[in-house]
């Protein structure tokens, strides 16, 4: 379909002819907006919506041979498959809302945020300004929100790209304009010396710096934004964030044109660009991210050298004197809405929160430093010179993830870790020989623990023996790719949803915390004779989920078998769940995680007392049957195998 679809767009001869696409405009947003203490009327801003969907509507008309327009409160996922490209130009209704993971206390821990789409939705998106944001955040696009202060200007413009060649003419003027201050500040972070000047192109006619109250773009981060191959930045941005902030680009399906006008607000260069934009992502119907920023937050290399600035005394004064010049600036903001009441003015309900500005204290450099530093503080405290080593000596085994807790630890925004075990082996958590080292430690029976630890956390695959990770690994080795912004994991370059390594609801991330589950009770009394006892239930997930559990317990010194190598003569521990009328088997089962290798020959034992986990799905009551098989042993003899069967109501 890509590739017609792109022959289609070259047929075009010239803006006066139509492309054969079909379009889909998704509405809601303002040419104005209520930002940075603007006030604005209702009626103005209504008025200035209806202007804005004209203009839309108008625009694409006169490119796209088919196009529709509606509110994004009518919008649902599945009117993109009738599409060729649907435009996000305001929110659309969520399948889900937003969700607030809090803790025992009521404090927000996590935010589970709107899902409009499927993780794996592949239709073509194209998202303006924080729309990009909005959409997106669930199914862990890049296209994330940096900052929503992005002018009309772009810079560092891709002039080779795709959409600036056609189908329809281009031709970009660029002209010289001063460096913006925001990419000096954050220059100053990375050791960089910008220039005075940089070539820019005009995209907007108005943007929020020439007409106050006008709706403001978005720039996407660009730390690991190309450490996926589905992904490609295309422009920058004039904004208040570092040089390098993404206003144009494309993340697998969902492409992100963050400049915030409408067409009537374009430039002539700019309209024919945004129809050649709109050509360009409809040829990637079909694709979805592979990886998946869930968490903005999340850090990456780049976030080692921005630290190592941050925890200096230069930085501390650096933002002392850039606190003072704001606190100037909101004190005589202050004095001037004091001076309009004095003279018998009225003010906003906005701006009279400036009216009683006081500037906060200064803090102390030990208490800058206790801040920015976290756990490190701790260790370090303001001598500077140790963050910097710090850094430096274990640049290669820093690694970030997704916040929440996850394997025990407990992870927060924008920090950097230390992975004790990829240092241990001395090898770098984005090397792949890592994973190489990890399996054949697990393969001889030495180190397990860690071996498992290392390929859990480098990757979504979470088998309980090594032999499954070999074959993984040698299978995709050639086609991994690691990701520092989609969870620093190696992941598989393949759109196809059934290879395995790809699937991040492994991590549970978009979940809220489940209820506490019940445990199926066990009342019999082990012994030698009678090593294992199992029983069974089912809990309810809700959603017409039921989730079968299943129970073993096992008397001290016995265990049973997760996984038999050839080489031994043991029986494996199977559990199938028959589900009654109205229900099927949904997913695969979920074995214990919690095992123990048996010798060298890659046999997994599980001990003690474990869960199985089955999940099924459908309505209505019934009986499920669980059966077990299993052979218990101990570290002498075995005994004979054993089989049970289990009534489960639902």
């Amino acid at each position: 379909m890509a590739l017609t679809l792109m022959a289609v767009c070259l047929n075009v001869s010239g803006s006066e002819k139509k492309t054969n696409l079909s379009v889909l405009y998704v509405g809601g947003f303002s040419n104005y907006e209520t930002v940075g203490g603007t006030s604005m009327d209702a009626t103005t801003i209504g008025k200035a919506r209806q202007e804005r969907v004209a203009s839309w509507t108008a625009y694409l008309n006169e490119r796209f041979t088919t196009v529709k327009v509606i509110d994004g409160q009518a919008y649902r996922y599945t009117m993109s498959n009738d599409y060729d490209v649907t435009i996000f130009d305001g929110y659309p209704k969520p399948l889900k809302p937003k969700q607030y993971v809090k803790d025992s206390q009521g404090r927000i821990q996590r935010i589970i945020y709107d899902e409009y789409f499927p993780a794996n939705f592949d239709r073509p998106v194209l998202c303006i300004a924080d729309a990009s944001e909005q959409v997106g955040r669930y199914v862990g696009t890049k296209n994330d929100w940096y900052c929503l202060c992005l002018t009309g200007w772009a810079l560092n413009v891709n002039t080779q790209h795709a959409i600036f060649k056609g189908p329809y003419p281009v031709k970009l003027t660029m002209t010289e304009q001063p460096m913006p201050d925001g990419a000096q500040d954050y220059a100053k972070m990375f050791g960089q010396q910008l220039p005075a000047t940089i070539n820019m192109w005009k995209v907007n006619t108005r943007d929020y710096e020439n007409t106050r109250g006008f709706k403001v773009g978005m720039v996407a981060r660009p730390w690991g934004y190309t450490d996926s191959p589905e992904t490609e930045i295309i422009s920058g941005g004039k904004s208040a964030k570092s040089i390098d902030a993404v206003a144009v680009s494309r993340h697998a399906n969902f492409m992100h044109w963050g400049f915030a006008g409408a067409p009537m607000d374009m430039t002539d260069e700019a309209k024919a660009v945004f129809a050649n934009a709109v050509c360009y992502i409809s040829k990637y119907a079909g694709q979805h991210p592979l990886a998946r920023k869930l968490s903005e937050g999340i850090a990456t290399k780049e976030t080692a050298k921005e630290m190592s600035y941050i925890l200096t005394h230069k930085a501390y004064e650096e933002n002392i004197e850039l606190n003072r010049q704001l606190g100037r600036q909101l004190q005589r903001f202050s004095d001037s809405l004091k001076t309009v009441l004095a003279n018998g003015g009225t003010i906003t309900g906005q701006d009279s929160m400036y009216l009683n500005y006081q500037p906060a204290p200064e803090p102390p450099f030990d208490e800058y430093m206790k801040k920015r530093a976290g756990e490190l503080y701790g260790r370090f405290g303001t001598d500077e010179k140790a963050y910097a080593a710090y850094y430096r000596d274990n640049a290669p085994y820093l690694y970030s993830a997704f916040d929440g807790e996850r394997d025990g630890i407990k992870y927060e925004s924008y920090q950097l870790y230390l992975d004790e075990d990829a240092k241990a082996l001395g090898i770098a958590v984005y090397d792949k020989r890592l994973l190489e080292k990890a399996i054949g430690l697990w393969e001889s029976g030495k180190d397990t623990e860690r071996a498992r630890r290392i390929l859990y956390r480098r990757t979504l695959l979470r088998y309980d023996h090594a032999q499954a990770f070999r074959q993984w690994y040698d299978k995709f080795r050639t086609k991994l790719f690691f990701t520092e912004s989609g969870g620093w994991v190696w992941l598989v370059n393949s759109m196809d949803p059934r290879t395995p390594g790809n699937d991040y609801s492994v991590l549970r991330y978009n979940e809220a915390p489940a209820a506490p589950e019940k445990k199926p009770e066990i009342t019999a009394t082990l012994s030698p004779q009678q090593p294992v006892a199992v029983s069974a239930i089912a809990n309810d997930l809700g959603n017409g989920t039921k989730d079968i559990v299943v129970r073993m317990k096992m008397h001290t010194g016995f265990h049973i078998y997760g996984v038999v190598s050839k080489q031994d003569p043991y029986i494996v521990t199977s559990v199938e769940v028959i589900p009654p009328a109205g229900y099927t088997v949904e997913g695969a089962l979920q074995r214990p995680s919690s095992f123990r290798q048996l010798g060298t020959s890659g046999t997994i034992i599980y001990e003690g007392d474990v869960l199985f986990h089955q999940h099924l799905k459908g309505t209505g009551s019934g009986r499920a049957t669980v059966k077990v098989r299993y052979q218990a042993c101990d570290e002498h003899a075995c005994l004979l195998p054993q089989d049970v069967e289990i009534p489960v109501e639902l």
